[in-house]
Order: structure tokens, then C-alpha cells, then sequence
């Protein structure tokens, strides 16, 4: 599973049906089996993990703010109902 020369990416399956995942930092085999629930479908997260100038400015695009309060993007104050009261 481990690369020997030093992988750029760790490819993250998450099990659809559980939630079990599986970590990759080399090709990811062919026929997938979740331990946990014997399920085949996956969704599929390849994370970086040496910084570079498109590996920063693509995270930075996609981020969203988990501030307190922050709304969500695309929506006016109006929009968003507040949930405190």
C-alpha cells in the first residue's frame, strides 16, 4: 500500500453504506471491498500532501467558513433564518 518513493497525494475512499474508510498513497486496487460491511461503493477524496501553488489556491477556492454566525455562501442575510431565537 505505502509508495517507496514518497506519494503526492492520499487518496481517501469512504464506504457509502457505513462510512469505514480506506487510506491510499499509492494507486488504489481495482476491486475494493469495505472490511466493515463487504460494500463496493466508495466516494473517492484525494487530498495533497506536499504544498504547492494548485494544491494551496484550489483549497482556498473550495474552503468554506465554519465561523459562528458566518452564513452560507450564495445567500443574503435575508435568507438565512435566525435559528437562536
Amino acid at each position: 500500500m505505502a509508495n517507496q518513493k514518497g506519494s503526492r497525494y492520499v487518496t481517501t475512499m469512504v464506504c457509502v453504506t457505513c462510512g469505514a474508510e480506506q487510506f491510499f498513497d499509492d494507486a488504489v486496487p481495482a476491486s475494493l471491498t469495505c472490511p466493515k460491511c463487504q460494500s463496493t461503493v466508495f466516494r473517492q477524496f484525494t487530498t495533497p500532501t506536499e504544498r504547492d501553488e494548485a494544491s494551496i489556491a484550489q483549497l482556498e477556492e473550495q474552503a468554506r467558513s465554519v465561523s459562528y454566525g458566518d452564513a452560507s455562501p450564495g445567500t443574503a442575510a435575508d435568507d438565512v433564518r435566525d435559528l437562536d431565537t
